[in-house]
């Protein structure tokens, strides 16, 4: 059965360090008020590979699993239930950009269904649009 592919890819400057970014990224995905729960640590706990987090999206109960993560320079997701898609996986990165930094946070979604595809990397990508402007919010700030 060939399988429908949509990406997206959001850049953001930010006026803040690497090491800030990065840390307002894994506040918003650890933090306790917007921001899902874990229902596993990972590996090195809590943000590391294999960790699990809960959380909803517009009526969607989703479990994420972390893959991959580089601090402070990237963190690769994949969400493993929940998602009316067959595969969605995201990649951010973070980048020296001048005096300030790169934010760069693209997802794949992958389904046979095409109108299921696009309504779900529709749906990711303004969710994502506001995480990354959270994070540009809350690294400024730092």
């Amino acid at each position: 059965m060939e399988r429908h592919q949509e990406h997206y890819r959001i850049d953001r400057e930010i006026d803040a360090s690497p090491e800030a970014v990065f840390a307002a990224l894994l506040a918003l995905v650890g933090g306790p008020e917007d921001a899902p729960s874990y229902a596993r640590l990972g590996d090195p706990p809590p943000h590391g590979p294999g960790a699990l987090l809960v959380f909803n999206l517009q009526g969607h109960e989703l479990l994420e699993e972390c893959v991959e993560l580089v601090v402070p320079q990237k963190r690769r997701y994949r969400i493993v239930s929940g998602a009316p898609i067959d595969r969605y996986e995201a990649l951010t990165e973070v980048t020296p950009n001048g005096h300030g930094t790169l934010l760069t946070w693209q997802g794949w979604t992958e389904d046979p269904d095409p109108e299921a595809a696009i309504a779900w990397n529709q749906l990711a990508r303004e969710s994502i649009g506001r995480a990354v402007e959270m994070v540009a919010t809350r690294a400024e700030e730092l």
